[in-house]
């Protein structure tokens, strides 16, 4: 008899915890989620941004060379250097835009030209000393 009260006052204990705390919760994710649907919190599911010019691909790639040269990627002469040309080329996946760096100070003739590739959207693709 007393086991039956123990467990009528256990299970007693465990419906009163979990009757709050169940629509406690539900609460919380109800009005989470609304919060986050106002305007502003979303983005365009649209990936395609219009393409930039290329005045805008030099400077992009200049930025990005200087990052380079921060992170030691590159030699510090690198720092100064400004594109020498920029072109537009169509590869198999599409055109994309090839920004072209030179140093004359790197002793390694491989290594004097950094090419610099974006989409033609100016999202960056890669760098690298051969151009491919």
């Amino acid at each position: 008899m007393i086991l039956l009260i123990e467990i009528k006052n256990n299970l007693k204990r465990f419906f009163m915890k979990h009757l709050i705390t169940v629509p406690l919760l539900a609460l919380i994710f109800l009005f989470g989620q609304t919060a986050l649907a106002g305007p502003g919190h979303g983005h365009s599911h649209d990936h395609h941004h219009s393409p930039i010019t290329n005045e805008q691909a030099a400077a992009k790639a200049t930025k990005h060379v200087q990052k380079l040269v921060k992170n030691g990627k590159l030699d510090s002469s690198w720092s100064g250097v400004t594109s020498k040309s920029v072109e537009e080329k169509s590869y198999g996946h599409g055109p994309e835009w090839v920004v072209t760096f030179e140093n004359k100070s790197i002793e390694d003739p491989k290594k004097q030209t950094l090419y610099v590739f974006y989409t033609i959207n100016g999202k960056y693709l890669a760098s690298n000393f051969t151009g491919q």
